[in-house]
């Protein structure tokens, strides 16, 4: 099936067209200065991950705000954001979808070989907990997502002065980039949306919960529905964010089909699995229930490229974090892609303890 998909590439690629929208193309000059060339479905693959961006520093790492320590440690600024994106630009990097990466079609998780521009080196990048959580608002971050008339992405705030924005979260920012910078998405490639679903989704309260459930879970598809025409994907990063190796199998099997009743008749099916943070297990009753459940490729937390075999069925791929720690901790490492100390936030704490 891989090889008979190639070929199709092979023959449209001249056209661009791929029967997909125009926001979902490279314009016709970057193709045309493009040669395509098999990528080897050995080669690494980087993948970075952060979470929803701390759209107001100044309000998010406020001493006396009880989320500023979460934030410093796990999420990025806005700014940081775009000089990270700008930086991979700089240096040859472009999106590639990363369902393109992988096949299934004989039931088996399998890493292919695919069509690239050969002078761009493909990257994945995908985004934790975009979920707003009820926890977190009126605390430096935005409320939730939103889509205009035309489907083009929001944001809404209610404590913030302007409430809605186009530029300051990861999804408006990298879709502004892209838009700025063509040849940074190959053939309409976008980012991964992990969500858990205990707290709803993309800031719409559909958990089971929730008084407004019904009325959100139709807000929240309508914006699903925008992001997927725009090429974006979605995993799943578990329905409550426990740690996978302190719940039993019970409640961890009960936690997976509470995502798959309430979360997976929003975003539709999918075959990614995040593990929260980052723990994971490569054999027991906890995955063996996730591969019932369809799960074929699984995502860990490492600074290093590492895109292998779990199993004889499915694959497993480390995710580089994009955080505080990260850009304090892990600049030797990250050199190859950004310098942390050119676009690192002066808005934030000098040290984590000064949250405490």
């Amino acid at each position: 099936m891989k090889v008979f998909k190639t070929l199709v590439f092979t023959i449209l690629a001249t056209a661009v067209s791929f029967s997909l929208p125009s926001s979902h193309r490279l314009n016709d000059s970057s193709v045309a200065d493009n040669t395509l060339v098999e990528y080897s479905a050995k080669a690494e693959i980087p993948h970075f991950f952060t979470h929803a961006l701390v759209a107001y520093p100044k309000l998010g790492f406020d001493r006396n705000n009880t989320m500023c320590g979460s934030y410093d440690a796990d999420c990025l600024t806005v700014g940081e954001f775009k000089a990270i994106l700008s930086s991979l630009y700089e240096k040859g990097y472009a999106l590639v979808d990363i369902t393109e990466t992988y096949d299934t079609a004989d039931g088996q998780a399998k890493r292919t070989s695919f069509l690239f521009p050969e002078n761009k080196k493909p990257i994945v990048l995908s985004f934790d907990d975009i979920n707003y959580y009820v926890k977190k608002m009126n605390r430096g971050m935005n409320d939730r997502l939103d889509a205009d008339e035309s489907g083009r992405i929001f944001t809404y705030t209610e404590h913030a002065d302007g409430q809605i924005s186009y530029d300051n979260e990861v999804v408006t920012v990298l879709e502004n980039f892209i838009e700025a910078h063509p040849d940074f998405s190959y053939n309409g490639a976008r980012g991964v949306l992990c969500l858990t679903g205990y707290d709803g989704v993309l800031g719409y309260r559909t958990d089971r919960d929730s008084p407004s459930k019904e009325q959100d879970t139709q807000q929240a598809k309508r914006v699903v529905n925008a992001l997927k025409k725009r090429g974006w994907r979605f995993a799943c990063h578990s329905y409550g964010h426990y740690h996978m190796k302190k719940i039993s199998a019970r409640k961890f099997r009960e936690d997976t089909d509470k995502w798959l009743y309430e979360v997976e008749p929003i975003v539709g099916k999918t075959d990614i699995y995040v593990y929260p943070y980052g723990e994971w297990e490569t054999k027991g009753e906890k995955h063996d229930h996730l591969e019932k459940r369809g799960f074929k490729l699984f995502c860990g937390v490492g600074a290093k490229d590492y895109y292998t075999r779990m199993n004889d069925k499915v694959l497993f791929w480390d995710r580089k974090p994009l955080d505080g720690y990260s850009l304090r901790n892990f600049r030797k490492a990250y050199a190859p892609y950004f310098d942390a100390t050119d676009f690192y936030d002066a808005s934030r704490p000098t040290a984590f303890t000064d949250c405490d």
